[in-house]
């Protein structure tokens, strides 16, 4: 009789071991497509700082992403933006960019996906059709949330900031291009904006 009872108790046990053990792979099974290759189009606004003299400015970022991890993403984005000169509103001052980010998600298996990211750039700003170019470098760090409405499509919105200085001037003509170094370097901090539609 005990025996009977042991077995019994060790069937109701093991199932309820493999039940627990069955839901807890069901939930750890992911919802959406955080691996593998993804694409991301957006919007941004971008202010910089007050020395650079231009107001803020509209453009764009696209971005390449692949994640490797269901929680680690790495993104190669390149963007651009326009901004109207403070003391002259029909000239425009062109702002352009390549960055490199690494990308955690703080959830990565529900709707509503908030992360940061952090990354480095290389990055040039000229007034538009004046062959006067600074570039420089630098480093961003940015928050966002994405809102995931399927499996493979999303949008999101972000916040970044971007430490950078400007330590080149370039100069093109007909007759080539002169680059100068800057000493010291300038300052060309920015906060961007952005909305994007993300594909994965």
């Amino acid at each position: 009789m005990n025996t009977i009872r042991h077995a019994f108790l060790f069937v109701s046990l093991f199932a309820l071991i493999a039940s627990a053990t069955a839901q807890e792979a069901t939930k750890q099974t992911p919802r959406f497509s955080n691996t593998g290759l993804k694409v991301s189009i957006g919007t941004t606004s971008l202010s910089m700082i007050d020395e650079r003299k231009i107001q803020e400015g509209e453009g764009g970022v696209l971005s390449l992403g692949y994640g490797f991890s269901d929680r680690f993403s790495l993104w190669l984005s390149v963007l651009g933006s326009q901004h109207p000169q403070l003391n002259n509103e029909e000239k425009n001052t062109e702002f352009g960019g390549i960055e490199l980010n690494i990308q955690h998600k703080f959830q990565s298996n529900s709707r509503l996906q908030p992360y940061g990211k952090v990354g480095v750039g290389l990055y040039g700003l000229g007034e538009k059709d004046s062959g006067i170019q600074l570039v420089g470098g630098g480093v961003n760090i940015g928050i966002g949330v994405d809102y995931f409405f399927s499996r493979h499509f999303g949008i999101g919105a972000e916040t970044t900031y971007k430490k950078l200085d400007y330590v080149q001037q370039i100069i093109s003509s007909a007759n080539g291009e002169i680059v100068r170094d800057l000493s010291p370097n300038l300052n060309g901090d920015a906060v961007a904006f952005s909305l994007s539609l993300t594909i994965q």
